[in-house]
């Protein structure tokens, strides 16, 4: 493959960090899509991390934000990926290439448009997005009301807010029609996403959840959304003290692996894996595969091994068949899904594995 999926994540790193509880002594397996992730866990200081993914040009970009950020200032790094504005993020290529892996500097070579207009905004979502921002939404409400939304002083204050200028009925209107799981799946998804049934729940309701707890001020995902910005919130491996810890982490404590889950899991040992990030990997999967998936979870995990993940539009628990081997922090699940700062999953599961 050679289309970027996504070049940001779209799962809420808090909660995966609370779930994982990640220590030096853990080997994380991690899935890639936009890195973001992967970086955050690596934070956390694991003994090593496997990040996969079957789109390598995921694994491209991941590598490029893991890489650059031996060489480049934080002011650099984020000029390099798009976070703010610049005229040099070729010459700040330049020099990263040469610590690329040769499999990402060839794909970017072909590819260099990604690095002219900053890699965080050049994935199939975040386009998506942008049409979103540009087309549709000045159909609703002006770059003003916009940044009102997004910068009120209070959660209640945003509540108002909402209530009295926000949500209008083109707002209800357009952005239904925006997140129709038809258009999405055309338009916005990874290919093979929600290929079962569902009775889908509307994201419109999911986001004014979402609006009526979360302060969206301090929300990178839901700023970036509704602005094309961040905002006063960075992502984890974004943010200035944090990037001071990436830059002396051993970049080769990640290791990259172009495969999908199955095939990574199943050529991997017997209990070796105590932290596993499966993204929403259940959403890709048949019935019969994901049973598959979860014997190689239970035969490659250690005691007390933690598994999470999140699901979209396809609810998905883990089967009857390996329900001996596993346990879910049920409390733990509502706690953290009550605190997500994203709206598009329906579910946030935590197993632990027994033996």
């Amino acid at each position: 493959m050679s289309t970027i999926n996504y070049s940001q994540c779209w799962e809420d790193t808090n909660l995966l960090k609370r779930a994982l509880t990640i220590s030096n002594d853990d080997v994380v397996l991690s899935i890639t899509s936009g890195g973001d992730n992967t970086l955050a866990l690596l934070l956390e200081n694991p003994k090593r991390i496997f990040s996969i993914d079957v789109n390598s040009a995921q694994n491209h970009v991941a590598e490029l934000k893991l890489r650059s950020s031996k060489i480049l200032s934080h002011e650099e790094y984020l000029e390099l990926l798009g976070v703010t504005d610049s005229r040099k993020r070729m010459r700040y290529y330049t020099q990263v290439s040469e610590l690329l892996s040769d499999d990402a500097r060839l794909w970017f070579e072909g590819n260099m448009n990604l690095i002219k207009h900053g890699v965080i905004h050049g994935g199939k979502f975040e386009k998506y997005l942008n049409s979103f921002r540009k087309y549709v939404l000045p159909l609703v409400h002006s770059k003003r009301t916009i940044s009102q939304f997004v910068n009120q002083n209070s959660l209640q204050d945003q509540i108002s807010f909402y209530e009295k200028a926000w949500n209008t009925w083109r707002w209800r209107f357009f952005f239904s029609v925006a997140t129709n799981s038809s258009l999405l799946r055309r338009l916005a998804r990874q290919a093979g996403a929600d290929r079962q049934k569902s009775k889908n729940e509307s994201y419109l309701k999911r986001l004014e959840r979402l609006i009526y707890r979360n302060h969206l001020k301090t929300n990178p995902y839901i700023n970036y959304a509704l602005t094309g910005e961040y905002g006063v919130s960075l992502p984890d491996y974004l943010s200035k003290e944090n990037y001071a810890e990436l830059q002396k982490y051993n970049a080769n404590k990640c290791e990259f692996r172009n495969e999908d889950l199955l095939s990574f899991l199943k050529s991997t040992s017997d209990n070796s894996l105590t932290r596993y990030n499966l993204s929403d990997a259940f959403e890709f999967l048949t019935t019969d595969d994901a049973l598959e998936v979860w014997r190689e979870i239970a035969r490659t995990a250690k005691n007390r091994a933690k598994v999470v993940y999140w699901c979209n539009q396809i609810e998905h628990t883990a089967p009857r068949e390996i329900e001996q081997s596993v346990v879910p922090d049920i409390d733990l699940e509502n706690e953290l899904g009550d605190q997500d700062r994203l709206y598009f999953y329906r579910s946030f599961h935590i197993y632990t594995i027994t033996k």
